[in-house]
């Protein structure tokens, strides 16, 4: 008769030889540490306030409303005058409402429903309309000029003395610290970190963020100068330049909470690999989030044992080797395994 308990555990774990991917689920794995939002939210506030010093509220600050339009009665004329409609080459174009285009035709321009604008020969345009029109053109202008000028004096080397990250980052690992000693505290009681192994985690992570977002913002800076400063947008309108910003600005957040989840992220693999080395745990199991974004070469390490010091390679095409978390934008965790 078959022992049930051999039928379910077919290999014993005092036979050999044995691999250690043949009996990871025979030892106790430890509860997983996963990467938590708390961990890196601070650090996406951080950056994402630098960048709003910096850069866009002192931009933000050029955008108010003209002091002064001619002739605010006019709705025509304080349309020119703010870039809603503007005046080239014979046409005037923009954003028509039925009191403005009321006043074109009372001027004698006509419609044209193809080209959606108001013709009319520039002899017969109003000399208030072309004053309006100059306001608009040089207003423009101005906005530009003090815009790159902004730009230009970005300070990025300041930005390491108003980062807090390296104090961020020392909260995320004191936060790590803490649910890894719940993790093994079923097993072991694993000494604390002490104050220099915080200091020194926390500010080296931290100051190669700091560097990394300063070659970031300068790329950014000299992007948006160039778009600034080369393209005139139509009807040389300020709603134009506060898009172009406000676009901007998302794709900075966007980027601050990648770049904070991913440093964050190498913080945590890095963390892990010590702690649990600390205390003897030399294996973990790979395990992916089992969903369609896990990659190929993940995907087939998913349930494998692996050591810390020799991780698999997670990229066939480069051979590059990592633990979980460490690799690009990498959602896979470790499994710790107590042998």
């Amino acid at each position: 008769m078959v022992d049930p308990s051999q039928a379910l555990y077919p290999v014993s774990l005092d036979a050999a030889p044995q691999s250690p991917n043949e009996r990871w689920w025979q030892v106790k794995q430890l509860k997983t540490l996963v990467l938590r939002e708390k961990y890196y939210a601070g650090i996406e506030y951080e950056i994402n306030r630098i960048l709003l010093d910096l850069i866009y509220r002192p931009l933000a600050a050029l955008f108010a409303k003209p002091s002064e339009i001619l002739n605010a009665g006019s709705v025509l004329l304080e349309a020119v005058a703010t870039g809603r409609v503007w005046y080239e080459d014979g046409l005037f174009s923009g954003e028509f409402s039925s009191r403005i285009s009321s006043q074109l035709e009372c001027i004698g321009a006509t419609y044209n429903p193809a080209s959606r604008t108001f013709s009319l020969p520039s002899d017969r345009v109003p000399t208030e309309i072309r004053i309006a029109q100059a306001q608009a053109d040089s207003r423009y202008d101005a906005l530009r000029r003090a815009m790159v000028q902004v730009l230009d004096g970005v300070d990025i080397e300041s930005l390491t003395d108003r980062s807090g990250i390296p104090a961020r980052m020392r909260q995320s690992v004191d936060w790590m610290e803490g649910d890894f000693q719940k993790t093994v505290a079923a097993i072991t009681i694993a000494p604390k970190l002490t104050e220099d192994q915080r200091r020194i985690i926390s500010g080296e992570w931290g100051k190669n963020l700091e560097l990394y977002i300063q070659g970031w913002a300068k790329d950014n800076i000299l992007e948006l100068r160039q778009k600034v400063s080369t393209n005139a947008f139509a009807g040389r309108r300020a709603e134009e330049l506060v898009s172009l910003i406000t676009e901007n600005y998302g794709v900075s957040r966007r980027k601050a909470k990648f770049l904070a989840r991913q440093e964050t992220s190498l913080l945590m693999s890095k963390f892990q690999q010590t702690r649990y080395q600390d205390i003897g745990i030399r294996r973990y199991r790979w395990s992916t989030s089992h969903d369609e974004r896990v990659r190929h070469d993940h995907k087939v390490l998913d349930g494998k044992v692996f050591s810390w010091d020799d991780p698999p390679i997670t990229d066939r095409e480069t051979g590059a080797r990592n633990n979980p978390g460490e690799d690009f934008n990498c959602r896979c965790i470790a499994v710790a395994l107590v042998e």
